[in-house]
């Protein structure tokens, strides 16, 4: 890196990739759960996660799923999600959710109904398809729920549901969540079917046996079209592998992330070539207020100032700002996207006359007031 480029560096296709810097202040935590998924090799964080959830700490649990550095964070979540399926011996409730990631869209506002009308069709089609395994009183509920109902379900009562017939309710919170489509460009939205199934402890569970999309997330696909269409309406839902209940708003938000960034570069890298050419992007770190931060990436071109867009990820507690950034790397890559710049340095929230995206030709000012 030549010297007055202020942390720019330019690299060409996915060979070298810089790293992009940490935009997080993760706060000082007293959280007993992330000072043990620090501390010891995994047992003491085992022992204080069965004393949380058998004393029905809920509080302690979600304060240790929201702060701290992202890999202790993640620590903390492995072990919970263990905590929770870990049904013990013999047969084993797994209750479970399939991530839907639904491109839609409308040439006038248009409003997909929250609830599937023929979700019996669906666990047929998982069945003949070998989805359900050796799974037994396998069933779906017809609600798309929202990755927010999922995030706000008790971390103990999810651990109790697994354990005991009666604590099974928990599931009944999750309501049917429309889908607003706006008019104008596609739009990706993430809704989630939820189910559960009874399956020996000594065979695959649905999750194992449902974990090949290849064999069942076509028909699928098809299936979710037909009960979904309406005129004026383009939809494609996607249906992503099923998981846990604790890990499927994270999953799912990841893979609704990596739609969209797809959908953007489609759209924005082919009305750039239509009018100026190859774009140029730049890579970035940003602050935001309250400690938290995302990463962005800034289309632009050398021939036309006022060409600038940008798409931006919200940094999750759980995210990894390494892996992020491959996913965007390997996705300028297959736009074949040559000219990336990456921003070596945290950038604010807002940048020189009031931009949120950094053009490339100015990357190295951009950050300047």
């Amino acid at each position: 890196m030549g010297p007055g480029r202020q942390g720019l560096g330019r690299k060409s296709g996915m060979n070298v990739i810089e790293s992009l810097p940490e935009p997080r202040i993760a706060a000082v935590s007293a959280n007993p759960l992330l000072r043990a998924a620090v501390q010891d090799d995994g047992a003491g964080l085992t022992a204080d996660l069965a004393a949380a959830l058998t004393a029905g700490d809920d509080a302690v649990i979600r304060a240790a799923l929201q702060g701290g550095p992202p890999a202790v964070v993640r620590r903390v979540w492995q072990a919970l999600a263990a905590a929770i399926d870990g049904g013990g011996d013999g047969i084993s409730l797994q209750l479970f959710a399939i991530p839907l990631v639904i491109v839609a869209g409308a040439r006038m506002q248009l409003t997909l109904p929250g609830a599937l009308p023929e979700t019996d069709k669906i666990t047929a089609l998982l069945e003949r398809h070998g989805a359900v395994g050796a799974t037994r009183n396998f069933g779906l509920g017809n609600a798309l729920c929202s990755a927010a109902a999922l995030e706000v379900l008790s971390p103990c009562a999810l651990w109790r549901a697994v354990r005991d017939p009666a604590e099974r309710a928990v599931v009944e919170t999750l309501i049917p969540e429309p889908v607003v489509v706006g008019p104008g460009r596609e739009q990706v939205h993430l809704r989630f079917l939820i189910g559960a199934g009874v399956t020996p402890q000594h065979l695959p569970s649905f999750l194992e046996s449902a974990s090949n999309i290849g064999t069942w997330g076509t028909p699928l696909t098809r299936e979710l079209t037909r009960q979904l269409a309406q005129a004026g309406l383009e939809v494609l839902p996607m249906p992503r592998p099923p998981q846990p209940l604790l890990k499927a708003a994270y999953l799912g938000r990841c893979a609704q992330l990596e739609a969209a960034l797809n959908l953007f570069l489609s759209n924005t890298v082919r009305h750039f070539r239509m009018s100026v050419g190859d774009p140029e992007a730049v890579l970035s770190a940003h602050a935001l207020a309250a400690g938290a931060g995302e990463l962005r990436l800034s289309l632009s071109s050398p021939f036309d100032e006022s060409m600038l867009e940008g798409f931006c990820w919200p940094l999750h507690p759980l995210d990894e700002v390494h892996d992020v950034q491959l996913i965007f790397a390997q996705a300028l890559n297959d736009f074949r996207i040559s000219s990336v710049e990456w921003r070596s340095e945290v950038l604010p929230d807002v940048l020189e006359r009031g931009l949120r995206y950094v053009p490339a030709q100015r990357a190295a000012t951009a950050a300047r007031h």
